[in-house]
């Protein structure tokens, strides 16, 4: 099924309600990307006008979006929105328990300062546009498992109407489309190849780490001996290569890195992040098209390659049991946290 961007935008502009979605709040690119596709899909469901504001966004360089991609909706560009349209905190249900785990209340605190701040934003969202206005801290999360949305021909599985809403926005900006084009002509990728990912860095604060070694195992030999990884850690590429000496390993990955640190980006110059996120988007692009794909539920672009690749038994996650992969991919951060470090223990 396919999705193209003006029929989305005719159905979308059709709805009278509407949601400014804040994209690049305080998460890396492609957790980001997960949660603005989740809040089009919600609004979708619900009938709601998609809106966004991203010239703030920690990915770009004052652009936000259309820095790296082609619009698919309207943008608007008040800044209030910077302060007061923020990511949906966590239920109360949750913070009490961790109230009882640190035996503290700051986490009541942090909460209620949230329940100002979106207060606050709704009140400027009213006055700046003269009627009542969703915001991100409005989209419910949800786990539906299937999604009937007949105005943009969606009557399928919720990985499927993701996979439908990613691949539409999925569009380089030209430049951005020229600068993938060439670092892919660099690598000299075969025709067939498969592809890893290799996470380090600040992950190994929320999830347990995984190998290359291990990622590599869990291929099969028809999967070619080509293998592209996805890597934020020089260092443990080359491990990797030792260990395999058969297999032609390549990466994008540049001989200074030693893993991903998400407050270390946030304070690259503004051209350093523009490479590193087009570098990113290129790995992600190369992964799209591998035979078979690797991966992990913890880390932001092997969820986004899964899920726009749901249905093909060549992509897999590790950390997840076969039988529990097509429904994890639709849970929370947290939940898919606790499932990989189940699998992880065996």
């Amino acid at each position: 099924m396919n999705l193209d961007i003006s029929t989305y935008q005719k159905i979308n502009n059709s709805f009278r309600k509407r949601l400014i979605y804040h994209s690049g709040v305080d998460c890396g690119f492609f957790v980001e990307m997960n949660y603005m596709i989740n809040a089009m899909l919600y609004c979708l469901a619900k009938g709601y006008r998609f809106q966004l504001y991203s010239e703030d966004a920690n990915y770009g360089t004052g652009k936000g979006w259309t820095e790296y991609f082609i619009p698919f909706c309207e943008e608007v560009h008040e800044s209030f929105h910077h302060k007061y349209n923020l990511h949906r905190p966590p239920q109360w249900k949750r913070i009490i328990k961790n109230v009882i785990r640190t035996r503290s209340l700051s986490f009541v605190f942090w909460k209620l300062k949230f329940m100002q701040k979106s207060l606050m934003g709704h009140w400027l969202a009213y006055q700046a546009y003269g009627e009542y206005v969703r915001l991100s801290q409005d989209v419910a999360y949800n786990s539906y498992k299937h999604y009937h949305i007949p105005s943009v021909g969606i009557n399928c599985t919720y990985t499927e109407a993701y996979a439908m809403l990613a691949r539409m926005i999925w569009q380089p900006q030209p430049e951005v489309k020229q600068q993938i084009a060439e670092a892919k002509l660099s690598l000299s990728l075969p025709q067939v190849y498969s592809g890893i990912q290799i996470r380090g860095g600040d992950k190994a604060q929320e999830a347990r780490l995984i190998t290359g070694k291990r990622l590599i195992e869990a291929l099969l030999p028809q999967d070619g001996d080509c293998i592209f990884a996805l890597a934020d850690n020089y260092l443990q590429l080359d491990i990797v290569r030792s260990e395999f000496p058969h297999l032609h390993i390549l990466s994008l990955c540049q001989p200074h890195e030693s893993g991903y640190y998400h407050q270390a980006f946030n304070h690259l110059t503004p051209q350093e992040k523009k490479e590193s996120i087009i570098r990113l988007l290129t790995s992600v692009d190369i992964l799209l098209r591998s035979r078979a794909f690797r991966g992990t539920i913890t880390s932001g672009p092997s969820v986004f390659i899964m899920k726009v690749r749901a249905g093909e038994p060549s992509v897999t996650a590790i950390d997840c049991p076969h039988y529990m992969f097509p429904d994890c991919l639709s849970l929370s951060i947290d939940e898919r946290a606790s499932i990989s470090r189940e699998m992880m223990i065996r």
